[in-house]
């Protein structure tokens, strides 16, 4: 065993020991503290001794989790709005007990050296959230004699935000009165109500305005459930396990822990059936309501559950929650953005869905029209690609350089954090480690697969498409496994055949050769073959036998004859499409179907490799595909999704294709028309393929998990382009897939590429890399110091003396109760 499998193997038991070691998973273990809801709750009094805090160990977390740039949060090398309101929050905290004057001071340096630069980079229009709290902020600083200096360049763009949260006041129907300073906090308290009551911050706000002992009881809750670091919101045990779910599979580690997740899913299905619904639907809930049905749903349904969407779906048959999501759709973001991934597995006849998908798109689209950001490309790239385009391998590698995790409402921000690569360093190890192991595997396999091509002789044809980067691209970041590794090189080689003899039939061999080699197959016998012929029957035959040879190992019985006539049912349908091509006949759309659902070979690439799954189908597959509901569907499938991208070459070549066949029949109808038309088909049977990949019974979990591996690669090489006649369009991504080392961001906000870290994990250089071509990443400077800075973290929980370094020059002196002002921010009029 190398020091790459070894390493994974190890983190694998460690994540199992630390998170998942029983079955009741620690919920806040995998949450991250929010320092702006800490610091609220460390503002609380007690209400027995008004002079001590209520929290003195949120107040010491406060003290302790201060950046070395001066700021509050977990994005350290790339600092947010949202650590303009965390360290406002802190350094409040701080000012209210009179302690930590040096952490105060530094906070207000960051403040003023950053507020410019994170307000411009908002162009002028800021969330709602912000521009209620930020000012909120400024003010509840001055009322504890801690005045705020801004820059003369923010001084304007912080005014912009006073501007935008009176516009807000001025549009929402809460409560007034003559003298907006008496009326502020009782409208303030209202938007909280409205919705962000949830939060602990909200909570203890509530509070220190209304003396609610109620409230007090919940901050207690919260302080003896999560500790003194709370998070941004209380979370369930449900949601949690739907989380840490999501993330492991975004993440590429679920091979890892299948065990771990179908007990948790189990304990999630039951809790999803058995809920029952509130009889309304509060407008402050239903956020995280939406975001974890909506998740819970798709989950579960990925993984073989009937449930249904009606728990998600049904806000659309309320129209005043339709109208005020539309109105407040900051709010929903993530929870619109899970209901929309939800409808990727929509069932045939599901109208609920479709709603759902059209709604939580159009809301998702008003966030795409802004500047790029994290949030908007993450939102971007789930609109313009659709879930059977994506590669599950690079959508791997999105989630963890992007740390893609797109939480539920906070409170006081969107979360694109919660349960996110930040919040577990061995996590994100573990990710990094295992996708980089893949990414060696994967190198020695195409290896591997380019010597045999070479050696069958099949790459060096002349006429035909040389795909194999491209084939195998496709199978190994579908099929990403590590238990899959015999199974990708049969299918790859099976493409490999298939791409070689289809471009023979079609373009290279003579009548009288095609006939020859369609006997040959048929008689399981070369003789009388010569030059490419027998060139593709040979390798056949050492497909075909290491196949049937791999499987009579393992299960003690023969399938050799099965999958010869496979075979030969393929080479009778291209021949058939030549002997048409030849003649000039062109067949109806249904004879033509009749043999193109067959020469397409989706079924002759995948059963074949199917047979040394464990466990493997059923014999009878291979005698008939076409009897076989899913393997029926996937071959009219990747047929219609071909022929749409590929009819202007066929067309040019003079081959019969469904778009041009529909024309003839259909002559009033122009090629966009007939286009629509087939792909309106495509769709609907999609649906239908769906449901039978994810919830029939008919062939083993992992062969239909093998379909729906096919279909996407058909799907992403066919989804808007014929990308695999492309010379170019797929190169980058397959350099990401097997070449390009990852590159993670480390605390001080380098890119780093993964070679660059080797030498702290311990790992080889492949030479490969070298081989073919330079990555078209950038490099980075490595990183200076152990692995945790690797991990693109901030490990949480440093001592204070680790966290102050050189004393900042002062940019204003601060005396508590009594400030010495050097700029102060100078409110508009109408705030005054």
């Amino acid at each position: 065993m190398d020091l790459q499998e070894s390493s994974v193997k190890n983190l694998v038991t460690k994540v199992k020991q630390d998170l998942l070691a029983s079955s009741k998973v620690d919920v806040y273990s995998l949450v991250p503290p929010s320092p702006y809801d800490t610091a609220w709750l460390s503002m609380v009094s007690n209400p027995h001794q008004s002079d001590q805090p209520l929290f003195q160990g949120c107040l010491n977390w406060v003290l302790q989790h201060q950046n070395r740039g001066g700021s509050w949060g977990e994005n350290i090398a790339h600092p947010t709005i949202e650590c303009l309101t965390s360290t406002l929050a802190c350094i409040v905290a701080l000012t209210t007990w009179n302690v930590g004057h040096d952490a105060i001071q530094k906070g207000l340096a960051f403040i003023h050296a950053n507020t410019e630069k994170l307000l411009e980079e908002q162009n002028g229009s800021f969330l709602e959230w912000f521009a209620i709290v930020f000012p909120a902020m400024i003010e509840l600083a001055e009322t504890k004699g801690l005045h705020v200096y801004f820059s003369n360049g923010s001084a304007a763009l912080v005014e912009q935000v006073f501007l935008e949260r009176q516009q807000i006041f001025k549009t929402k129907s809460w409560v007034s009165g003559c003298d907006q300073q008496q009326y502020y906090p009782a409208r303030m308290l209202k938007y909280l109500e409205d919705g962000l009551i949830q939060s602990p911050s909200a909570i203890a706000y509530a509070f220190m305005k209304t003396g609610n002992k109620e409230f007090l009881v919940k901050l207690n809750s919260i302080v003896q459930t999560c500790g003194y670091g709370v998070p941004a919101v209380p979370f369930d045990e449900d949601l949690v396990k739907i989380l840490l779910i999501n993330q492991i599979e975004r993440l590429g580690l679920a091979e890892h822990f299948m065990e771990e997740i179908t007990s948790l899913l189990g304990q999630v299905y039951r809790s999803y059936i058995s809920c029952e619904e509130p009889k309304s639907m509060a407008k402050h809930a239903l956020p995280l309501q939406l975001y974890t049905h909506s998740l819970a749903f798709r989950l579960l349904r990925l993984h073989g559950y009937r449930v249904s969407p009606e728990k998600f779906c049904r806000f659309l048959e309320d129209e005043d929650i339709v109208a005020y999501i539309e109105e407040h759709h900051e709010p929903f973001l993530s929870a619109m953005y899970n209901v929309y991934r939800a409808t990727d597995v929509t069932f045939i006849r599901e109208n609920q869905l479709k709603d759902a998908r059209a709604f939580s798109r159009r809301i998702l689209q008003k966030e795409t029209i802004k500047d790029s950001t994290n949030l908007q490309e993450q939102i971007k790239h789930e609109l313009s690609i659709p879930w059977l385009a994506r590669l599950d391998h690079l959508e791997h590698r999105r989630c963890i350089e992007w740390k893609e995790t797109l939480g539920p409402w906070t409170g006081n921000a969107l979360s694109y954090r919660l349960l996110s690569c930040q919040s577990n360093a061995t996590l994100l190890q573990l990710a990094i480690e295992n996708y980089t192991l893949r990414q060696s595997v994967f190198r020695n396999e195409l290896k591997e697969l380019e010597r045999w091509s070479k050696d069958m002789g099949l790459a060096d044809m002349g006429f035909a498409r040389q795909k194999t980067t491209y084939c195998y691209f496709a199978v190994a970041s579908t099929a990403s496994n590590s238990s899959l590794s015999d199974v990708r090189l049969a299918l790859v080689k099976g493409a490999i055949l298939v791409t070689v003899a289809d471009d023979f039939f079609d373009r290279e061999g003579s009548m009288d050769e095609l006939d020859a080699l369609a006997n040959a197959i048929n008689r399981w016998e070369p003789k009388g073959l010569t030059g490419h012929g027998k060139t593709i029957f040979n390798a056949l035959k050492d497909l075909v036998d290491d196949i049937s040879g791999q499987f009579f190992n393992k299960n003690g019985y023969d399938i050799k004859a099965y999958l010869q006539d496979l075979w030969c049912q393929t080479i009778a349908s291209w021949l058939k499409e030549a002997d048409w091509s030849r003649n000039g006949h062109a067949p109806s759309t249904v004879e033509y179907l009749q043999v193109a659902t067959s020469s397409i070979a989706s079924q002759t690439i995948l059963l074949p490799a199917a047979f040394l799954l464990n466990p493997p189908p059923e014999i009878d597959i291979l005698k008939c595909p076409q009897r076989q509901t899913l393997t029926n569907s996937l071959m009219l499938l990747t047929r219609l999704l071909n022929d749409i991208r590929s009819y202007q070459r066929e067309q040019e070549e003079g081959k019969p294709n469904l778009v041009l066949l529909h024309m003839k029949e259909n002559p009033n109808l122009g090629v966009e028309e007939s286009i629509a038309i087939v792909q309106k088909t495509l769709d609907e049977k999609k649906k239908e393929f769906q449901e039978l990949a994810l919830s029939s019974n008919e062939m083993p979990e992992e062969c239909k998990q093998l379909h729906l591996h096919c279909l996407k690669a058909f799907q992403m090489f066919f989804n808007s382009t014929n990308a695999f006649d492309s010379p170019t369009e797929l190169l980058a991504d397959i350099n990401k897939a097997i070449f390009d080392p990852l590159r993670v961001e480390d605390v001080q906000g380098s890119f780093m590429p993964l070679n660059s870290m080797q030498g702290i994990l311990g790992l080889k250089k492949d030479k490969s890399l070298a081989i073919h071509g330079k990555s078209h990443y950038s490099s980075s400077k490595p990183c200076n110091g152990i692995f945790e800075s690797t991990c693109a973290i901030k490990v949480q929980g440093n001592s204070r003396k680790d966290l102050v370094t050189k004393p900042y020059s002062r940019i204003l002196s601060v005396k508590m109760r009594n400030p010495i002002i050097y700029t102060t921010f100078s409110k508009p009029k109408a705030y005054i």
